[in-house]
């Protein structure tokens, strides 16, 4: 697999809360920001993927596929998207396919119309737990028993992410820097998730191109590379009475990532991960081997995610403090970097990527999909 697929073009609409764009409207966006980026035709585009559970009209777009697929896995679905993506090329269903995500999230709450039933995890919907906050609440309080992580563990998650977001332009945390003292201040969501531990729904498309390392070599942007992906469902934790000590089963689809890629951790310059709450890239770190369990808390403290520590993570803000794209966020960050693209935000190491997804669920709360993909500037 390693090297056989790659993204050729990547468009990133205005983000933001209340922008006043229509979903369609900003997938549309999205899309002829990414054929303009890969200097593609819009007649290219011969397979579509939507990251929704609705199927998608393509007649505003004027596109014409040879398939049109709505997807949906929570945040794992961009990670998913584009493993059938090139699962699809590869079958020979299509030369280019693009995955698309565009919503406008925070309508329902300036409406006063939010989706309640969108918000439940499982049966236990029935008994009142309702919303992401409180179902990642469990890992949080979990992993402050077994370990003794504090709020102040988490509030260097939000800090330090808020950090690289505050130089770049187009994020919600532009120019706005974050101090540990104004995250132990803010309001408590659902004990120990303060309000800077908590994303935002914003409104904003991505759309992302991809197609085989063979075509992209000719188009006109920097091609980044698909060295490998890998799965995991933690529905196996649950049946194992381990739920809330883990945030997502990532062993597996950590194994066939990097199997599929060839490499080790050690060859991973950034780490780009699903961050709903500040309790999930920290325990996600733990789960990729990065720190041993445990350790999290200290390795964020401690500077281990910022640009000059042993894992910069989340280098754009993340969906803490950049944008919430549900797991799109994290694949526009990551292509940016490999292409040298990031502005003030640049690293000077940026070959490889570990990208990661994570959501829904399967039946009960917390039994979250997880999927991954390593990305690379070559293949």
């Amino acid at each position: 697999m390693r090297g056989k697929c790659a993204i050729v073009g990547l468009g990133v609409t205005e983000q933001g809360i209340g922008i006043g764009l229509e979903g369609r409207e900003l997938r549309a966006r999205a899309v002829d920001l990414a054929l303009a980026d890969a200097g593609l035709p819009r007649d290219a585009i011969d397979g579509y993927i939507r990251a929704h559970v609705a199927p998608e009209d393509l007649r505003h777009m004027g596109l014409s596929p040879n398939f049109s697929v709505s997807m949906m896995t929570g945040g794992a679905t961009p990670v998913f998207a584009i493993v059938a993506a090139m699962a699809l090329i590869e079958a020979g269903q299509a030369e280019v396919v693009a995955c698309v995500y565009g919503e406008a999230q925070s309508a329902a709450a300036i409406t006063g119309k939010p989706d309640i039933v969108s918000y439940g995890y499982g049966y236990p919907m029935l008994y009142g737990l309702l919303g992401a906050a409180a179902t990642h609440a469990f890992h949080a309080q979990r992993h402050m028993h077994l370990y003794g992580t504090t709020s102040e563990h988490l509030g260097a998650v939000a800090v330090t992410q808020r950090d690289y977001a505050v130089a770049r332009p187009g994020t919600l945390g532009f120019g706005k820097p974050l101090t540990l003292a104004e995250h132990q201040a803010s309001p408590l969501i659902t004990d120990p998730l303060r309000r800077y531990d908590c994303t935002r729904n914003t409104d904003g498309g991505v759309a992302v191109l991809v197609t085989s390392a063979g075509r992209a070599r000719s188009l006109r942007a920097r091609p980044v590379f698909i060295l490998g992906a890998g799965t995991g469902h933690n529905i196996v934790n649950w049946h194992r009475g381990l739920v809330y000590e883990n945030h997502d089963n990532v062993a597996p689809a950590k194994a066939r990532a990097l199997g599929q890629a060839g490499m080790t951790l050690d060859d991973i310059d950034m780490a780009q991960l699903y961050d709903p709450f500040t309790i999930s890239p920290l325990m996600q770190l733990e789960a990729y081997g990065v720190v041993p369990e445990g350790h999290g808390g200290p390795f964020y403290a401690e500077g281990g995610a910022r640009p000059d520590g042993a894992m910069p993570t989340n280098t754009g803000g993340g969906q803490l403090s950049a944008y919430y794209s549900t797991g799109f966020t994290g694949v526009a960050e990551a292509v940016l970097q490999l292409r040298g693209q990031a502005g003030a935000g640049q690293l000077h190491k940026a070959e490889t990527s570990l990208v990661s997804g994570h959501g829904m669920n399967a039946g009960v709360q917390n039994t979250w999909a997880h999927a991954c993909m390593i990305l690379g500037r070559n293949p």
